[in-house]
């Protein structure tokens, strides 16, 4: 057992990103288990880590506003870094790299800062110790999450040898009583002899969204199969009623909480999404193999961002013509990664794992 530690992890946004930074907390738990570990995060994102059995303390940082005028709401901003520097942190891991990060983790008072060497915005200034990252942007083959592992090995607070024997996992809040009763009326006409797929077709990217006919394709071939659960905001609305036509599925966008979708994630067979949350908070929920989680990559790369596990899945198996830019836009107009992968490939890919 290492000596006890007092450690802050700042990681505000985003939720697949927080997911992948709660393997740092894990992994800390395992072998600091008596250590007081804490988090920072942002308002839109604390329904994650909060009451978390990971962590000992969650400080929500008013990020939305703060980002508005940050000059206007220094006083604010002040104010809460003192109330961290109350706690004598040991550490202070940047987990994000980002000028927002970077102001809370000089305003921790942390006995030592760490944080990657690639970090943005000039985050890195404020750290006592810059971990060379394995793979530097764009990431091309080194997973996300143990790219975030890498902080604790490089800065020594867990060796190279302890970590060959650490499984990397997150997790996520247990459900509370009234989160299950609620997602349990909102299906309660699930057939239970047919196996959950929950599709969460949005994303915040345009060049991450698969193309709107090859997921009405995948619909209709496992509509009378399966229980098929949509997943996602009220936005996505259209998007879903452009897919199923009116067919039988259950459309949970916008009915749910963050902690509501969750359970909702916890009762799936299969999750399908492209890169994006569902997919990643789906990894943290996996028991006994379940769910399995498919993710459609365009943009971004499936070496990098496929979720971890002997089932899971990133499409297109094959390699895909045009390589993965991780770019918000496409610079040559064409979008064409999104049209790789073909649905009659996620459904081979399904028959051979459930009975459909």
């Amino acid at each position: 057992m290492k000596t006890e530690r007092k450690i802050l992890i700042i990681r505000l946004s985003a939720i697949g990103d927080i997911v992948h930074s709660l393997t740092i907390a894990d992994c800390l738990r395992h072998f600091y288990p008596n250590s007081r570990i804490d988090w920072v995060v942002s308002d839109k994102c604390k329904g994650i880590v909060e009451n978390n059995p990971l962590l000992d303390n969650v400080y929500v940082a008013n990020v939305s506003k703060w980002r508005k005028n940050w000059l206007f709401y220094i006083p604010e901003i002040i104010r809460f870094g003192r109330m961290l520097q109350k706690n004598n942190y040991d550490f202070a891991i940047d987990a994000q790299g980002l000028f927002k990060s970077a102001v809370i983790t000089a305003l921790s008072g942390a006995k030592t800062k760490i944080g990657l060497a690639d970090g943005r915005e000039f985050s890195t200034l404020v750290l006592d110790k810059k971990i060379e990252p394995k793979e530097r942007r764009p990431f091309k083959k080194h997973h996300i999450i143990h790219r975030n592992l890498d902080i604790l090995t490089g800065s020594g607070l867990v060796s190279e040898d302890d970590m060959k024997n650490y499984q990397p996992k997150a997790v996520l809040p247990i459900s509370s009583r009234e989160t299950v009763e609620k997602i349990t009326e909102l299906l309660t006409n699930i057939d239970k002899t047919k196996p959950n797929f929950v599709y969460a077709p949005a994303t915040m990217w345009r060049n991450k969204h698969w193309a709107v006919e090859e997921w009405q394709k995948l619909y209709n071939l496992t509509k009378d199969k399966a229980n098929i659960i949509f997943t996602g905001v009220e936005k996505d609305l259209p998007l879903i009623g452009n897919i199923t036509q009116g067919g039988n599925a259950f459309i949970l966008a916008g009915k749910t909480s963050m902690s509501e979708y969750i359970e909702v994630l916890r009762r799936a067979d299969l999750i399908i999404s492209p890169d994006s949350g569902a997919s990643h908070l789906g990894f943290a929920v996996i028991e006994n193999n379940k769910p399995k989680i498919f993710t459609l990559f365009f943009a971004t790369s499936k070496n990098v961002y496929t979720p971890l596990g002997e089932f899971n899945k990133g499409f297109p198996l094959s390699k895909p013509i045009c390589p993965p830019c991780h770019k918000r836009k496409c610079k040559k107009q064409t979008m064409e990664c999104t049209q790789y992968i073909k649905a009659e490939e996620v459904y081979s890919a399904i028959h051979e794992v459930f009975d459909v």
